[in-house]
């Protein structure tokens, strides 16, 4: 699968929030975020997060007319996310959006949101980058079959402020099945690279059921 550029996703950016017909604001939490930040050459796709359907749907009109269309076929890598919508372009490069809660596990919630760091606008657009301990923690609830997740967080794992990460897992009130499979992640992460993960004693301890 053909993989995309910081430089290429900033161009694509450009062109939707041209047409953008109000001010809205989008939330960059994979790839795509790391790719701006330096973390990553390229990504496949971008993942978007809006804390409101009028900002969902705002951005959506501005994809008529810049040849973004939604794929016949669906990957099954894809098909975990359950986006509110996936879009590709004629290139390939896929922009996978959310409302609020992303796969239907994490949400996009106020501390997120104000840990987020402005990127740029592009026209109305407001793009802002989600923190390394969000994307970290985004990429723990990614779908097992995404095993390039985990030297992505490899990538952002240096200096990440642990206690904050605690602080929005106990905010998130996930399900004994989303911890169960943070703590697999986890395990897998700290298996491959042999680091270590204060994250998961904390998990362990207090058993995290919120």
């Amino acid at each position: 699968m053909e993989k995309f550029d910081a430089e290429y996703i900033d161009a694509q950016l450009g062109i939707i929030g041209a047409r953008v017909p109000k001010p809205v604001r989008i939330y960059l939490i994979g790839g795509c975020a790391m790719s701006f930040r330096k973390l990553k050459e390229s990504t496949k796709d971008a993942d978007i997060v809006f804390r409101s359907k009028e900002d969902y749907e705002a951005f959506n009109y501005a994809l008529f007319g810049v040849q973004y269309f939604e794929p016949i076929k669906i990957t099954n890598e894809y098909a975990h996310l359950e986006p509110m919508k996936m879009f590709e372009n004629k290139d390939g490069f896929h922009l996978d959006l959310f409302v609020e809660r992303v796969c239907g596990k994490m949400g996009l919630t106020r501390t997120i949101a104000e840990r987020a760091e402005f990127y740029r606008s592009y026209g109305k657009m407001g793009v802002y980058l989600v923190s390394k301990e969000d994307i970290f923690l985004f990429k723990c609830l990614a779908s097992e079959g995404r095993k390039r997740d985990l030297d992505d967080m490899k990538a952002i794992y240096a200096n990440l402020d642990w206690k904050a990460m605690e602080k929005e897992i106990e905010m998130q009130r996930f399900g004994a099945v989303h911890i169960s499979h943070m703590r697999a992640r986890l395990e897998e992460f700290r298996s491959k690279y042999g680091l270590d993960v204060p994250l998961l004693a904390k998990l362990r301890e207090n058993g995290m059921e919120m």
